[in-house]
């Protein structure tokens, strides 16, 4: 794997909109200020405000914009500015060749794991799950993202936000199933991982730890989705699962009765593969979230509620 420069202060970041349509444009406007809390300056992609529809521009505009930042020689990362829909129809006419050529930091979450899951597997780069530019980032979210990206050493343990109220967690870990695993972190959203499977950009789940996490899905959804990678094997070649949470995965009312809960499905799916499996990493589509590197080495220790990132992410 292709691990990409340490960003440092004073760093042009490209950003890019691969996905859904900015509805609301002037929140672009809210990047620079976030991003330069970090030392970060900032560069807009030209398509950036492109629109077709409910996707940010033609594939042709917004693959232009992905492939101009990774070739643009004054841009050390690039960030999405958000996620939604789009990114998968890039994925058979993304130059793999220029982006393994010019290995950046790259950093998004949600539809952008389409991206993650290409990168990793075509390009051999580390890239990292983490937020979208446009997206909330607060004190604890903001550090996560520095260490990953700033400092050239492995990160060490992935730790959820602080409690307030110990005796009421707020972010609670749960053991799946007990045990110990090492290897290199693939996934994301669960939803992306899903519908890449049969095409050349399904995830390689072999020796590795998956990460995944999702969000506005009722729990027979999930469980539709977790049942079609152990029936595709993934869950039986894996090294061991990190799952994130679910936000506003709930049954809906009408159905409450009759649904499982997120705890007894992942019991039943995940509960009985024989591979470490740990729950509650904050991750993904929640306010606070840990950036998690992927492509490195990590030990997972279910049985301690673990996760532990072993290898440096970047150079």
């Amino acid at each position: 794997m292709q691990r990409p420069r340490a960003l440092r202060a004073g760093d042009m970041i490209g950003l890019i909109a691969p996905s859904s349509y900015i509805f609301e444009l002037w929140r672009i406007e809210e990047v620079a200020p976030r991003l330069a809390a970090l030392g970060l300056k900032t560069k807009l992609g030209r398509n950036v405000a492109a629109r077709r529809g409910y996707l940010a521009g033609t594939e042709e505009q917004r693959l232009a914009d992905l492939h101009a930042m990774f070739a643009d020689t004054e841009v050390a990362g690039i960030f999405c500015l958000g996620g939604g829909y789009g990114a998968e129809r890039l994925l058979d006419k993304i130059d793999y060749g220029l982006v393994r050529r010019n290995p950046k930091a790259f950093v998004g979450y949600s539809d952008v794991t389409a991206l993650h899951l290409a990168f990793g597997k075509f390009a051999r780069l580390v890239t990292f799950h983490g937020p979208v530019a446009m997206a909330a980032l607060p004190a604890w979210s903001q550090e996560q993202l520095r260490r990953a990206l700033f400092v050239p050493q492995p990160l060490g343990p992935i730790e959820n936000p602080p409690e307030t109220d110990p005796l009421a967690p707020q972010f609670p870990r749960h053991t799946v199933s007990p045990g110990r695993a090492r290897g290199a972190l693939v996934g994301g959203n669960l939803t992306l991982v899903s519908t890449t499977m049969g095409t050349p950009w399904e995830i390689d789940a072999r020796g590795r730890i998956l990460v995944l996490e999702d969000t506005g899905e009722a729990p027979y959804r999930i469980d539709r989705m977790l049942v079609q990678l152990a029936l595709a094997g993934k869950l039986a070649e894996c090294a061991g699962v990190v799952w994130g949470t679910c936000t506003d995965c709930a049954p809906s009312n009408s159905s409450f009765e009759l649904s499982l809960s997120m705890s007894e499905l992942l019991d039943d799916l995940l509960g009985g593969i024989g591979k470490p499996v740990l729950a509650g990493v904050v991750f993904g589509h929640t306010r606070e979230k840990a950036t998690l590197p992927l492509g490195v080495e990590a030990e997972l220790d279910a049985s301690a509620k673990t996760l532990t990132i072993v290898e440096a992410a970047t150079v």
